[in-house]
């Protein structure tokens, strides 16, 4: 009887650790691999900022261009993870913005 449920139990969770598994490692290269583009991104981004002359980049400084640039390449780190999340759960869902 014991040998029964045990069999039961090995055939069960063996396809969803597999699963698991292979989503955390999918999940675990994605993230890897879009942390070192955007971080390249901003670097260059920064980089390229810093080499204005000084009263621009007091300019922009007072703009906040600085935030404006992080949060936009938040959003687009957002939108990239939104979108793996989606293809590995197989649905497609469709952003619509509307006002």
């Amino acid at each position: 009887m014991w040998w029964h449920i045990a069999i039961l139990i090995a055939t069960i969770a063996g396809p969803i650790v597999t699963k698991v598994l292979k989503l955390l490692g999918f999940g675990m290269v994605a993230y890897v691999g879009i942390n070192v583009v955007m971080t390249q991104a901003e670097a260059y981004i920064t980089s390229q900022l810093g080499s204005t002359a000084a009263d621009l980049r007091g300019l922009l400084g007072l703009a906040k261009v600085d935030v404006a640039v992080n949060i936009l390449l938040a959003a687009i780190t957002t939108r990239m993870a939104l979108a793996g999340v989606n293809k590995l759960s197989g649905r497609k869902k469709e952003f619509v913005f509307k006002a």
